[in-house]
């Protein structure tokens, strides 16, 4: 009786495989078939030479002709040449503009986005921990930037509650708490593995073109895990900061950006990924201006929303 369920219950378990494994074959048939029928798409396996992800995209998501932008960019270049850095490029055909490209300015709060990532780093090398407690100090608080300053006191943060405010809010007291974990080391090694060598001058400055190499090192997540480059883009998206390049984008296009502002140098900055359905691009805007006065805050804001409009307009 025995050998009789065994034997009956060997037979099920074959034909379960049997069954598993031809579905798994129709899956993978369909898959083939689709993309193979795609009009301008290309066939999986026919052109080996070229980059995997093509079979995904057609041609319509590979946007080439961005002369008017150009035009435009340009003649922004022309007027502004020793305060305006650019840069502009259609991810899936690297398409690009660069605007002033040797111009370096300050990065102002551009430089959180490079420490959320080292910290992300640090994370899965097990040096931190998302719920990592990390204390504060009377030093660390700070106004010029976000909330956290009025609640925080004394209480500690998680890593993970700490680098949300950073990117969110961009928030200056979770910045100085993380600089206590950062040495001069942390950035170089980070630079170092990146190959993004050139992002700051000897004086930390940066420019708009080195800048948006940054946002690809997230885009296809080739530093960090893919959970860790999501839930940063992630944060970025959710900004509280709606000024600046948000303002020529459709409120329903998803944009993870970090902006950046600092009085002392006279710096409006804002760079992110515009997340157009098929056509994705990235820009970088950093203006410097004649002052911090009221009017030239508003001339920036204004011409980055311009800026911003062409752009999407273009890209759309």
């Amino acid at each position: 009786m025995s050998n009789n369920v065994n034997n009956a219950i060997e037979k099920l378990s074959t034909k379960l495989r049997y069954y598993k494994y031809c579905m798994a074959a129709l899956v993978i048939l369909s898959i083939f078939v689709f993309f193979s029928t795609q009009g301008n798409k290309v066939s999986v396996g026919k052109f080996s030479f070229l980059d995997p992800s093509r079979v995904f995209l057609d041609q319509d998501s590979y946007l080439i002709n961005i002369q008017e932008l150009r035009t435009y960019l340009h003649g922004l270049e022309d007027k502004y040449p020793d305060s305006l850095s650019i840069y502009y490029e259609q991810i899936n055909s690297g398409s690009n503009i660069s605007v002033n490209k040797d111009l370096r300015l300050f990065p102002a709060s551009l430089s959180k986005l490079v420490q959320a990532i080292i910290i992300s780093k640090k994370v899965e090398e097990g040096t931190l921990s998302w719920d990592k407690r990390l204390a504060t100090k009377p030093e660390d608080l700070s106004s010029d930037s976000g909330e956290l300053y009025k609640t925080i006191g004394e209480k500690s943060l998680t890593v993970g509650e700490l680098l949300k405010e950073l990117l969110v809010n961009s928030d200056n007291t979770a910045q100085n708490i993380f600089r206590r974990h950062l040495d001069v080391e942390d950035y170089l090694k980070f630079q170092d593995q990146t190959g993004l060598l050139d992002l700051y001058n000897e004086k930390g400055f940066i420019s708009a073109k080195e800048y948006t190499r940054l946002l690809r090192v997230l885009y296809t997540s080739s530093y960090l895990d893919p959970e860790h480059s999501e839930k940063i883009l992630k944060y970025m998206a959710e900004a509280t900061f709606h000024d600046y390049l948000s303002q020529g984008i459709p409120s329903e296009i998803k944009f993870a950006h970090k902006y950046g502002e600092n009085v002392e140098q006279f710096i409006f900055a804002d760079s992110g990924i515009v997340y157009v359905p098929g056509k994705p691009y990235m820009i970088t805007v950093m203006i410097k201006g004649k002052d911090f006065s009221p009017e030239t805050r508003a001339w920036a804001t204004g011409l980055m929303k311009e800026i911003s409009t062409v752009a999407y307009m273009v890209s759309n």
